[in-house]
């Protein structure tokens, strides 16, 4: 079984029921999924579906308010994603929103690199150099003790992700997007395990995760392209069962509190 640690969707779109729709995933080797939109349709997921949905809210990280990201908090949240800073992510002036999160041991989620055209779209223009991994370990170096994910591992700044998820002990990340799957394997390869000597204790902080939208027919979501994503990676590096555990679920696990 696999936690996917990044889809989206609403769980209005449904044609079936939420249960049924749960179970079909379940069917599939979905387990559980880290769910993020806007706060609203999150949370009503997360109501429907305890205990398929892992509630993550996407804010904006420039109009969010600490008693705001308390509130989402209080109705379930249990992560708030950060997207497309008019700052950068390492900028001081967001340290109140990160002590928040951390204070509430929940998880801080952080886009990095590239965003697609139209996403999370704001009337500012979007400067993917704000969301940097380098950024992340700005503010992973002031906040010990935040939980950070990093989406997409910094595409395309793959090295500098590797760099900052090998450095910051709290610092976990994933592969989800529509790139990092189509990159070749002798890459990931060279990353994770350098001349064939696999960096286990880095590796071992992935989470599986694919940006697929869910809550549409069971079945056209796209997990399977990720699924053979990571099983080629996990060969191609030679990942323990212990290993791939870890990653399919196992983060997901410990860094949500799942249980």
């Amino acid at each position: 079984m696999r936690i996917d640690a990044h889809v989206h969707g609403d769980l209005s779109e449904l044609a079936i029921s939420p249960a049924e729709y749960a179970a079909a995933c379940r069917t599939r080797a979905i387990e559980r999924v880290v769910l993020i939109a806007d706060p609203e349709p999150t949370l009503a997921a997360y109501e429907a579906l305890p205990d398929f949905v892992v509630p993550v809210p996407w804010v904006d990280i420039d109009a969010v308010t600490p008693k705001e990201i308390h509130e989402h908090i209080d109705a379930g949240a249990l992560g708030i994603k950060f997207i497309d800073p008019q700052f950068s992510y390492g900028d001081t002036r967001y340290d109140p929103l990160y002590r928040t999160v951390a204070e509430r041991g929940k998880v801080a989620m952080f886009h990095t690199g590239y965003l697609g055209l139209g996403v999370f779209q704001q009337s500012r223009p979007t400067d993917i150099t704000l969301m940097r991994p380098a950024a992340v370990d700005s503010l992973a170096r002031r906040h010990r003790d935040l939980k950070i994910l990093m989406a997409h591992f910094g595409n395309p700044w793959w090295e500098e992700a590797w760099k900052i998820t090998w450095s910051n002990p709290k610092v976990y990340a994933e592969l989800s997007g529509g790139t990092a799957y189509r990159r070749s394997l002798s890459m990931w390869r060279e990353i994770f395990a350098p001349d064939g000597r696999l960096d286990e204790e880095t590796f071992s902080k992935l989470l599986f995760a694919s940006d697929v939208r869910v809550f549409v027919e069971p079945g056209t979501e796209g997990f399977e392209a990720y699924f053979d994503f990571y099983d080629r990676l996990f060969d191609g590096v030679g990942a323990s069962e212990q290993l791939r555990e870890r990653v399919n679920r196992g983060n997901a696990i410990e860094l949500f509190g799942l249980g």
